[in-house]
């Protein structure tokens, strides 16, 4: 089985280009913070619990590749330093000493998106070549420049109604920002898979102890103590089985880790969406919408493009199955489980059953027991990026409550983790033509029913590409 930290060179190996051995000297470079007293602490803290599940944190006293000093005098022996000042509107990240007046107090969700992007400043300053371009020094994170804005951040928010999509890297991420939120009532978290060996290199609740233990009972009964006043609740499942359960359900959150499922998402025709996702370590996307929807869908926001496709045979291939077998469904079922038992020596039958193609897929890539020879896998990003994206979501559901998100009409964001973020990267992503979902009519007929609420006939309808141009 992969390990956390064979995830880690992988992902590395494959930005730099190099060998698996060379990427691990890399990551074996150390770290180590100075903080002053107060936020400086507490940023500490943050920053410190993002970066060492990349590199390794230096012994105490000891010499450090990297000294991330905040708001006090270096103390260590380092190769390399950077500075970190905290103000009450930005975080600013500099390899010069700066000015060390005072630290405002931050909220926490400013902390931890702050400390993530510190995070991808750290290891660009340690490992050439990791981040696409230079990183920008000073490195500046304005929070005015995301929408969190501490009113934003103190809205209270009421759950009901509420499932999140997923209990991985996401997810974890987003409950890891949220404890930080005035959040009460209940959220039912969703997922049919288990722990995989590698997941600990990003999800901050789990350790290598919780290996194919189910992901949602492990991250709901770790992230409980950090909510005393919301009620998480476990469903070993997809959102697809609550809504055949329930009827209907109004908000999903979804930390999903596939095209495939956000598409599956959106068809179970939930009132108001929320959504985070990464692409490797180079970008994550925000999105948001609620019915009456104008904008794009999770449908418009990720089509089937061929790639998956492509992906899909390699994965069949690779598990001596038919391309079908991979494309129906994300998991595997019985009958499947017994193809695979008996093709491939020292898989569990019964332990099959609810895996995911793509993570069985990494498995015996790791352990190099694939039936044929297949391409590149899929890689997880680093810890910072998925955290990163768990905070933006977290962000997100604050922005919708608050009323900030419906008030400037922007669905949609694009962020790179290497680089400062800048309010034009929010904007309104309007719907594609050729939707499979918003472009059926009859979409829009399923939604009136599951939601009579809005009233037969008030849903949008898609323009036609004449009018309104290819809808990207």
């Amino acid at each position: 089985m992969i390990t956390p930290a064979q995830e880690n060179q992988r992902m590395l190996a494959r930005i730099l280009g190099i060998d698996e051995d060379r990427a691990a000297l890399q990551l074996a470079q150390t770290f180590a913070i100075t903080a002053g007293q107060d936020e400086p602490t507490h940023f500490a803290n943050e920053l410190q619990a993002q970066l060492e599940r990349t590199v390794r944190a230096a012994p105490a006293d000891a010499s450090s590749d990297i000294e991330i000093v905040i708001h006090a005098p270096p103390i260590r022996t380092a190769k390399k330093r950077l500075f970190v000042e905290i103000s009450s509107d930005r975080v600013v990240i500099s390899s010069s000493p700066l000015e060390n007046a005072a630290a405002a107090p931050l909220h926490g969700i400013q902390r931890m998106i702050a400390a993530c992007y510190c995070a991808g400043v750290v290891l660009a300053a340690l490992i050439d070549g990791i981040d696409k371009e230079a990183v920008t020094d000073p490195f500046t994170v304005r929070f005015d420049a995301l929408g969190a804005t501490k009113d934003v951040l103190a809205t209270p928010i009421a759950l009901e109604d509420t499932v999140l999509v997923g209990a991985g890297a996401v997810g974890n991420g987003f409950l890891r920002a949220a404890r930080h939120l005035d959040i009460f009532g209940e959220l039912v978290v969703a997922d049919p898979k288990v722990v995989g060996s590698g997941n600990p290199n990003r999800c901050l609740y789990f350790t290598p102890d919780d290996e194919k233990e189910p992901k949602a009972p492990t991250l709901t009964m770790r992230a409980q103590s950090d909510f005393p006043r919301l009620k998480l609740l476990p469903h070993v499942g997809t959102l697809h089985d609550i809504v055949e359960q329930q009827g209907r359900i109004r908000r999903v959150i979804v930390g999903a880790d596939s095209r495939l499922a956000r598409r599956s998402v959106q068809n179970d025709l939930p009132f108001e969406v929320l959504d985070a996702s990464t692409t490797g370590t180079a970008e994550i996307i925000v999105h948001s919408h609620r019915e009456p929807n104008r904008g794009a869908c999770l449908s418009c926001i990720y089509p089937h493009i061929p790639d998956e496709l492509s992906r899909a045979r390699e994965i069949a291939a690779g598990l001596g199955l038919e391309l079908s077998d991979v494309t129906e469904s994300e998991r595997i079922d019985a009958r499947i489980a017994k193809v695979l038992a008996a093709k491939h020596s020292g898989l569990d039958e019964a332990a099959l059953v609810g895996v995911a193609f793509d993570s069985l897929f990494k498995q015996l890539c790791a352990e190099q027991t694939l039936l044929s020879a297949t391409g590149e896998q899929t890689l997880a990003p680093f810890a910072f990026v998925s955290n990163l994206a768990g905070a933006m979501l977290a962000l997100e559901l604050a922005r919708l409550k608050s009323g900030a998100r419906i008030a400037d009409g922007k669905n949609y964001m694009f962020l790179s983790p290497w680089s400062p973020p800048h309010s034009f990267t929010r904007r309104m992503r309007p719907p594609i033509h050729d939707c499979e979902f918003c472009g059926r009519d009859t979409s829009h007929d399923a939604l009136a029913i599951v939601w009579p609420e809005l009233k037969t006939g008030t849903l949008p309808r898609i323009a036609s590409n004449k009018q309104q141009g290819d809808g990207r």
